[in-house]
């Protein structure tokens, strides 16, 4: 029997859905799988013991093994809002894997780290949502993506549920098509889905929006967030009147289209007080509101707080964003 290793690094603040699809699939393919095994190893930079996820969640991970100790089979890196803050640690870890040729699997925020490690290279994947609130800092459209993407033998990947669909094509398929397919019927998953297949390109991509004809108008404000469009220029966009346009968005959204068009500004803006070091100016502009009060007090009486206080909150990311140098990777 084949026995394949699986070293799977956790930070404080990982993502438990990651976490928990990612072990129950491999637990699956051990208990149906008879040609290979797959040994999960819980590891962290944070010298091991306990370690806080998303939520509260608390899971074991052993202390990082030493540089000679044999190296696994993959090394996944889960995806979280303390990675930033553990980059110091990893770093170190992931370059020397990198070095060696090692199976790397990067989620989520990781692979967004990645991306800013390595910002001349074109084929790295991360969520839609980091994609979008690093499009609305560079000032350019955000375009769509797939689930993950491999440059060499370092894959980086969206994570949330796409991360089954990352452990069956890349880690089972290899050892076992068969086995795959079967951890997926066991999972109630229809279809494996591959790199290909796009991501959504916002919250708000649901056909049910298509059928009342909202979509295009949803679009069009995604599109426009620093210069926000007009309401009879988001109704031209549908094809209806304006007081039918305004019924339906309130209709079927809750909401009337500035207010929807207002909060989706200011959930953009949110991501980069948290993901950038741009300053409160510079975020006010970029994401339509102009002043700086103007900016604030929307913010905060939609977040329940400044968003200067919110900054203070993720401080040390910014930081640690300013003191990584990025390097070229060689491909």
């Amino acid at each position: 029997m084949e026995r394949v290793h699986i070293r799977i690094l956790v930070q404080d603040g990982f993502v438990p859905t990651e976490l928990a699809l990612l072990q129950d699939t491999l637990r699956i393919a051990n208990r149906i799988g008879r040609d290979v095994q797959f040994k999960v190893e819980l590891c962290s930079t944070e010298q091991g013991g306990m370690v806080k996820g998303i939520g509260g969640m608390f899971i074991e991970a052993n202390p990082l093994p030493a540089e000679n100790v044999v190296n696994p089979d993959f090394l996944i890196v889960l995806g979280g809002k303390g990675v930033r803050a553990s980059l110091p640690h990893l770093l170190p870890v992931l370059r020397r894997f990198e070095r060696m040729g090692q199976n790397m699997i990067l989620m989520s925020d990781m692979a967004s780290e990645w991306q800013r490690l390595y910002p001349h290279v074109n084929d790295i994947t991360v969520h839609w949502e980091d994609q979008q609130a690093r499009a609305t800092a560079d000032g350019v459209p955000s375009g769509t993506l797939p689930l993950y993407s491999r440059v060499g033998r370092v894959t980086t990947a969206a994570g949330m549920a796409s991360t089954v669909d990352v452990i069956l094509c890349l880690v089972v398929a290899p050892y076992s098509a068969h086995l795959a397919r079967a951890v997926s019927n066991v999972l109630l998953v229809d279809k494996i889905r591959n790199g290909q297949d796009e991501q959504p390109r916002s919250e708000n991509d649901v056909i049910a929006l298509r059928v009342v004809k909202l979509e295009k108008a949803i679009s069009a404000m995604e599109s426009n967030i620093e210069d926000p469009l007009s309401m009879t220029e988001l109704a031209a966009t549908t094809g209806i009147s304006i007081r039918q346009f305004e019924r339906r968005f309130k209709e079927y959204l809750g909401q009337t289209p500035g207010a929807f068009y207002r909060s989706l500004r200011l959930r953009r803006a949110r991501k980069l007080v948290e993901q950038t070091d741009m300053p409160i100016s510079e975020i006010s502009v970029a994401c339509g509101f102009g002043s700086s009060s103007n900016f604030s007090k929307h913010f905060a009486r939609e977040f329940g707080v400044s968003p200067t206080r919110h900054q203070i909150r993720f401080a040390p990311m910014a930081v640690m964003a300013r003191t990584i140098p990025s390097r070229r990777v060689v491909q």
